[in-house]
């Protein structure tokens, strides 16, 4: 879902080591685990010299560490996720086994094969590169929902945030119009008649393809 409502965006979007096969942050328990300077300066900002404890920045380092990004990109199961058969310059998490690139390409209902047909739709679909943007919800509390829009074509993207159910009420211009469904994390593909609500599952993302 965050994948989609960024790429589906305008502007050049990237792809980060490991993000198109779903690695996650390493979880480091140890402040020795860490190489970032940054984060081994706050550690002593806030814990050896401020009021913050030693298990409360470990939790904010488990989230916001420049290291949690840094980690050695994971190909397979085998020691040190098929890395190097040395010792990596910094930890790997621990999910690596079930976390790797070789798994992902076995799997075609992967990450990584979500991230492919992203770059398939840019690279054939005008509209995500040179639609102009609109925010349709600004003030809905769980979806992003944003229009790409050419001379051709709509393109709505619907986004949920958070893992719950919700719905979102469309403008009365796009009621009984009929789109493409190009794209959703649940493989609900195909024709769809737009309707006054949608139903939005959680984490969900469609991505709805109008012809004017």
């Amino acid at each position: 879902m965050l994948a989609a409502s960024v790429h589906l965006m305008q502007g050049t979007p990237y792809i980060f080591q490991g993000e198109e096969i779903g690695m996650t942050n390493p979880g480091f328990t140890e402040l020795s685990q860490y190489r970032d300077v940054e984060s081994l300066n706050m550690y002593k900002l806030m814990v050896e010299e401020g009021t913050t404890s030693h298990d409360e920045m470990m939790a904010i380092l488990q989230q916001k560490s420049r290291d949690n990004s840094r980690t050695p990109m994971q190909w397979n199961s085998n020691t040190n996720a098929g890395f190097t058969s040395g010792t990596p310059w910094i930890g790997i998490a621990e999910n690596y086994p079930e976390i790797n690139a070789q798994t992902a390409l076995q799997d075609q209902q992967s990450v990584f094969y979500f991230y492919k047909e992203l770059i398939r739709l840019r690279k054939t679909v005008p509209v995500i590169t040179d639609g102009s943007y609109t925010d349709m919800f600004p003030e809905h509390k769980q979806v992003h929902g944003y229009l790409r829009e050419n001379t051709d074509t709509m393109l709505l993207c619907l986004n949920n945030y958070f893992g719950k159910e919700t719905e979102v009420a469309l403008p009365e211009s796009f009621v009984a119009l009929t789109g493409q469904q190009i794209l959703s994390n649940y493989g609900l593909e195909g024709t769809v008649t737009l309707d006054k609500k949608m139903v939005m599952k959680p984490y969900e993302t469609v991505a709805i393809l109008i012809n004017k």
